[in-house]
C-alpha cells in the first residue's frame, strides 16, 4: 500500500540531497516546494492529494535531478544519459509495483 509516510521515506536520500526540493503537510495533502537557491521565495509548489501523485512528482523530480547531475547543465541530455538514469529509476518502480499489490 503507497502512504505518504513511505514514500517520503523512499525518496528520503534524494530530498536531503537536493537543496531546492522540499515537501511539507498540509490539510489537503503534501506539498512539494521548489526553491531557487537561497531565495526567500520559493519557484513553485504542487499539491499532491495522494500518495501516487507525490510519488510520481518526487520520480519526475529524481529524474531531472540526475539527468542535471550527469550534465551538469553544460550539454544536451544524450540517450545514455537517459539510459544511466532510467536503470537509477527502476528501484523506485519496482518498489511501487511492490506496495501496489
Amino acid at each position: 500500500m503507497l502512504t505518504f509516510e513511505n514514500i517520503l521515506e523512499l525518496f528520503q536520500e534524494y530530498l536531503l540531497r537536493d537543496s531546492e526540493e522540499e515537501v511539507l503537510p498540509c490539510k489537503r495533502g503534501y506539498v512539494r516546494l521548489t526553491w531557487n537557491k537561497d531565495s526567500r521565495y520559493c519557484v513553485d509548489g504542487i499539491l499532491c492529494r495522494t500518495p501516487e501523485e507525490l510519488f510520481d512528482l518526487l520520480l519526475t523530480d529524481y529524474q531531472d535531478f540526475e539527468l542535471l547531475r550527469r550534465t551538469k547543465g553544460r550539454r544536451e541530455v544524450t540517450e545514455a544519459d537517459e539510459k544511466a538514469v532510467g536503470k537509477l529509476c527502476q528501484p523506485y518502480l519496482d518498489w511501487r509495483k511492490e506496495a501496489l499489490k
